[in-house]
């Protein structure tokens, strides 16, 4: 392996770690809305950007601070109802629909509290995913009898059952490994697996938000694309609504482009498109 591959794999292992959420772009608004005091306004009625930025760090806003009370005046505390807290969104990979060996993701939501690598992989193992056009590469039944932590490796017991494929084996390796924040998984008594190359493991392009039949209120639809190329088309359907955009970033990690579009109310299809490879979803706009 030569130097420059040797440093592209470190900068690889490092950048794949990184799980965005598919609500990353909503909350960095927020954030940003409040500092501010700026409405957003769309450029048109039908198809609007209101901004086109790859986002790789997640800043969550702070905690509103209430107003106080004018001097004088009597205070009083309304007896609060307590909110379920939601709980932790887990990125899970599956197979997509390109090829056979390429993965993609999706984030489910689990209860507080919850085990993330266990959950994770019960989500993998013995849930369908959003998307019908994406699958699991394992066969139906596989189940988890235990899973330890050593170091920086997260074993999986299987109860004997071993990968099918190599795409199987990363498929549970990238899900492990997003859940936990460690680089190695084990499966069984098998050796240390890690994440394979990018570029050679996942799908050429992903449609991160919005997710697979996800409802939005207020005609505000923020598009989150991901893909290996240097432009992605995306498609709006109905209404035959289209844009070339621009995806920033750059190898070994996968280029980004994120933006909003404003939607009037109804049920929509958008496909992104990179290569020749596509990646689409439906949502409801409401």
């Amino acid at each position: 392996m030569t130097p420059e591959e040797t440093i592209r794999r470190a900068l690889e292992a490092a950048a794949s770690t990184v799980e965005v959420r598919p609500d990353a772009l909503a909350a960095i608004r927020a954030r940003t809305r409040r500092r501010r005091g700026r409405g957003w306004i769309p450029w048109g009625a039908g198809l609007a950007v209101a901004t086109a930025a790859a986002v790789t760090i997640l800043v969550l806003p702070d905690a509103p601070h209430p107003d106080p009370p004018r001097p004088g005046a009597p205070t009083t505390t309304a007896a609060a109802t307590p909110t379920p807290a939601a709980g932790p969104l887990l990125a899970v990979y599956y197979v997509g629909p390109s090829r056979d060996d390429a993965l993609v993701r999706e984030f489910h939501r689990v209860a507080p509290g919850s085990d993330a690598v266990r959950s994770a992989l019960a989500l993998m193992f013995g849930t369908a995913p959003l998307d019908p056009d994406y699958a699991s590469a394992w066969p139906a039944g596989t189940t988890v009898r235990g899973v330890t932590v050593a170091g920086e490796v997260v074993t999986v017991d299987l109860g004997g059952a071993t990968p099918p494929s190599a795409i199987a084996a990363q498929q549970l390796v990238w899900t492990v490994t997003a859940a936990s924040g460690l680089p190695g998984v084990r499966i069984g008594d098998g050796d240390v697996l890690r994440r394979a190359p990018a570029v050679d493991t996942l799908a050429p392009v992903w449609l991160i938000n919005p997710q697979e039949g996800e409802v939005v209120r207020g005609g505000r639809v923020d598009v989150h694309v991901a893909g290996f190329g240097s432009t992605a088309r995306l498609e709006v359907t109905p209404g035959a609504r289209g844009q070339d955009l621009t995806l920033r970033g750059g190898s070994p990690a996968q280029r980004e482009a994120q933006l909003t579009l404003s939607l009037p109310p109804g049920t929509y299809t958008l496909t992104v498109t990179v290569d020749g490879v596509s990646d689409d979803h439906t949502v409801v706009v409401e």
